[in-house]
Parts: C-alpha cells; structure tokens; sequence
C-alpha cells in the first residue's frame, strides 16, 4: 500500500513539473517574440499621418472645387433670369413711348392736342396719325407743379438729336429748368405705328428738325420736347452712365433700339449692345488703365 502511495505522488510531480516547465518555455518564447518586435517605428507613424494629411486636402480640394462650380453655375442662372426679367420689362413696353418736356400746364385734352402737333411736325398726314392712348405719368407725393419732383427721365439720358432753336437759346443765356415736369406716356394701339412714330423722330432730330416747343405752337414757353422709348429702371441707369462717357468724349454716340442702349466709339465703329456696367467699364480706357 506505501508503495503504491509514493508511486502516485511520484506521477503527480512529475505532471506538475511538466506543465511548469511547458509554462516556462511559452514565457520564454513570449518573451523573446518581445524583444524582436521592439520599440514602436516613429517613421511608420509619421508616414500614416502624413498620409491621412493629404487625404483631407485632397477632399478639402475637391469641396472647395465643388463650391466654385455652384458659384458659377449660380453665376450664370442669376444672370439669365434677369435677363430674361428685362425681356419680360422690354416686351410690356415695346408699344410705348415717352414725351419729355410737355409743360404742366398741359393736361387732358390738351395733351392729346400736342401729341397732335408733334406728329404734324414729324410729317404725318391728318389722316396717318397713329391712334394712342395717352395721360401724363403721376408723380408720387406733389400735387403741385411749384413742388414736382425731377423725372428720372431727365435730358441727360435722352436720344442723341441735332441742336434745335431751344438748345441753341440755352447756350446763349436763356436758362432750361433743372427741373422736368413729368413724363406724357404714349400708347399706341399697333407696336409698327410706334416703331416707325420712333423712327420719324430720329432721322428728325438727324436732320435738324427739331421738337421746340414755340414750333409746335406753344409760343409763350421756351425749350423743347423730346421723345424717348420706356426704358426700364436697370436701363435708364445705363443709359445715364453712357450719356456721361459721351459727355467726357470717350464715346460718339448713344441711342436706344427697342428698350436696349446701343453706344458707338467713333463714327466708324459699329454699334455696340450694353448690357451692364461692365461693358460701359470696357469702353472707358482711363479707368481700364487705373485697375491695370
């Protein structure tokens, strides 16, 4: 019985120190496998770093990129949708034109009387007078004509025309007011009575026949009549800035064609179509070499 005791507890041992020394051997290699790796590869590290670095600058390109796309694109949208406002504008008031310089005293009937006179001068026949609805245009806030506002059509943006006996006076010493009375809104039933209404007036003005009041009757009032197609806002503005350079001399001439302003930079250039501010920018050459 002892021996067969001692026999197992023999066994027992010998179990035991096999797995210590198994132990042993797995901690060995453990740490053997440790001391191969090392310490930590700082260039490694860097070299992800400076990877995932250019990866957001890449995208951060690409957005930006995006961004400048959508700009343009909205850019291009804005600028056909006011064109397309203006077309909208021009195509309301392609059958109207404008009387400028209409005394105050002129009203009703008497308008209509003057509208008259005009087309006689412009070489209508009795009988060719085109039909039009016609009324003087309101001016907001003033009932009286001591306290009338200036019209923004005023004659700095009005079609180039010859010198007429009224602006022959105004250089002479008789004094125009700075003040225009309200603009006379012309109507016309047919768009091509307009047109050609226009078109009798400039290649009046051309050939020095021009609007002065005493010539159509009005004797006691000095100054002239002009007539000007209903611009839009946006143009009226242009037009004004163009009639400045022409003041200046740095362009011949400035006319209008079915709401839009035409400019021309000699008499020997063609006619020029300006849309915006830019394209008055482009023909003024002082200003070109100022932001040179």
């Amino acid at each position: 019985m002892d021996g067969s005791a001692e026999t197992g507890t023999d066994r027992y041992a010998a179990i035991i120190s096999a797995i210590a020394a198994t132990e042993q051997q797995e901690l060995e290699r453990c740490n053997e496998r440790n001391r191969r790796v090392g310490p930590p590869d700082e260039s490694a590290l860097d070299h992800k770093f400076d990877r995932l670095l250019s990866e957001v600058h890449g995208l951060r390109d690409q957005i930006g990129d995006r961004i400048e796309t959508l700009n343009r694109r909205l850019t291009q949208t804005n600028r056909l949708f006011l064109a397309h406002q203006d077309y909208g504008q021009r195509s309301n008031r392609a059958g109207d034109l404008l009387l400028i310089g209409v005394p105050t005293t002129v009203q009703g009937e008497a308008l209509r009387e003057c509208y008259v006179r005009i087309a006689r001068r412009l070489g209508y026949a009795e009988s060719e007078i085109p039909i039009v609805h016609i009324r003087r245009l309101e001016v907001v806030g003033s009932s009286s004509c001591a306290d009338v506002k200036p019209s923004r059509y005023s004659i700095a943006v009005l079609d180039n025309i010859a010198r007429t006996r009224a602006g022959k006076q105004a250089r002479t010493g008789s004094i125009e007011p700075s003040v225009q009375p309200p603009a006379v809104h012309v109507q016309f039933v047919f768009r091509n009575a307009r047109n050609e209404f226009y078109r009798r007036y400039q290649e009046g003005g051309r050939a020095g026949t021009g609007l002065a009041l005493q010539d159509l009757g009005y004797g006691g009032a000095d100054g002239r009549v002009y007539v000007s197609e209903n611009l839009t806002r946006g143009n009226v503005s242009l037009k004004a800035e163009a009639m400045r350079l022409k003041r200046d001399g740095k362009i011949k001439s400035v006319f209008t064609v079915n709401g839009q302003i035409y400019v021309k930079r000699t008499v020997d250039h063609r006619p020029e179509l300006v849309t915006s501010s830019v394209d008055l920018l482009l023909l003024d050459e002082t200003k070109m070499k100022a932001n040179k």
